[in-house]
């Protein structure tokens, strides 16, 4: 039983390492400076099927202005005042990406940086970032 325990222990660490290395993708600072989060006009629909973070259970930021493909299975998350961070498994990465990419601009969200295995993007106070790893998929959207 020692050895699950131990091995449990070591994937959260993992996943809670990957989701810090995401934060430091989209910028975060140690000590981020007051700004009004105030709310965002009603998100438009996406140009795809797929579900909000809304519709997974988050409730806090622009929940309602991110979405991933239908179907989307989630190993861990952290929902926030100021962050949201989702995190799944790295084979569906690839499926992630293209859907983000087609869908943010629908949502109102600017584009800022691509990549082969992530993106930037931001829409008024929020920024968020995606990227893909060897274990997980990582995206962040952060209160600047």
């Amino acid at each position: 039983m020692g050895a699950a325990v131990d091995g449990r222990y070591r994937g959260r660490v993992r996943r809670i390492w990957i989701a810090l290395a995401v934060l430091l993708l989209a910028g975060c600072s140690a000590a981020p400076p007051e700004v009004a989060t105030s709310p965002l006009p009603p998100a438009p629909s996406p140009a795809q099927p797929g579900v909000c973070l809304d519709q997974l259970g988050f409730s806090h930021g622009p929940a309602d202005r991110v979405c991933l493909p239908a179907g989307v299975r989630l190993a861990d998350r952290y929902d926030a005042d100021r962050t949201l961070i989702a995190l799944g498994p790295a084979a569906d990465g690839p499926d992630v990406l293209a859907y983000l990419q087609q869908t943010l601009p629908s949502l109102g969200w600017k584009v800022t940086g691509t990549g082969p295995a992530g993106l930037t993007f931001e829409l008024g106070p929020w920024s968020g970032s995606f990227a893909v790893g060897d274990a997980l998929w990582g995206l962040t959207v952060r209160a600047e």
